[in-house]
C-alpha cells in the first residue's frame, strides 16, 4: 500500500493504492491460468473446464432442474403474434410480429362496465406490416 498525500490545508487526504510492482522485466503470459500446474483439493487441476469439474456435459442438465412452467409472464420464452382480419365483404389482411418477450405487465379495473382487463408491455425482434391476402370469399361492388 502506498500512502499519498492528497491535498492540502488543514485536511489530509490519504490515497490507499495498491502499489503493485514487478521484478525486473517479469510479465506473466496471458495464458498463465490455462497452463498452471495448480491442482484443487477435489484432485480437478486448475485448467478444467465447467464440465470437467462437475463430472457433468455441459449440454446436460443436472438433477437440480427440472422444466417448469412460467409463473410471470416475462418468464415466457420468445414467441411469435399473428393477427389476422377480414371486413364485411371477405377482404383478408395479416401482420407478424417475431421474437414477443414480455418485460411487463398491468392491470386495470372499470367501474363503468364491470371489466378487468390486463395489459403487457413488450419488445419484438421483427414486425411484418399489414399486408392484403388473396381470398376465395372476397366480393367486391
Amino acid at each position: 500500500m502506498s500512502n499519498q498525500r492528497v491535498g492540502g490545508g488543514g485536511k489530509q487526504i490519504f490515497s490507499l493504492r495498491a502499489a503493485f510492482q514487478t521484478s525486473g522485466n517479469a510479465f506473466l503470459s496471458q495464458n498463465a491460468v490455462f497452463q498452471s500446474t495448480a491442482v484443487r483439493p477435489n484432485g480437478v487441476p486448475a485448467t478444467a473446464t465447467i464440465d470437467q469439474l462437475s463430472g457433468q456435459p455441459v449440454s446436460a442438465v443436472s438433477g437440480y432442474k427440472a422444466p417448469a412452467a412460467p409463473w410471470y409472464s416475462d418468464q415466457i420464452l420468445p414467441f411469435d403474434i399473428t393477427l389476422a382480419g377480414t371486413n364485411e365483404q371477405g377482404a383478408c389482411t395479416c401482420m407478424k410480429i417475431f421474437g414477443v418477450e414480455i418485460l411487463n405487465e398491468g392491470s386495470g379495473v372499470s367501474i363503468d362496465d364491470a371489466v378487468t382487463e390486463m395489459q403487457a408491455t413488450f419488445v419484438a425482434r421483427l414486425i411484418e406490416p399489414w399486408q392484403a391476402v388473396a381470398s376465395p370469399f372476397a366480393t367486391f361492388v
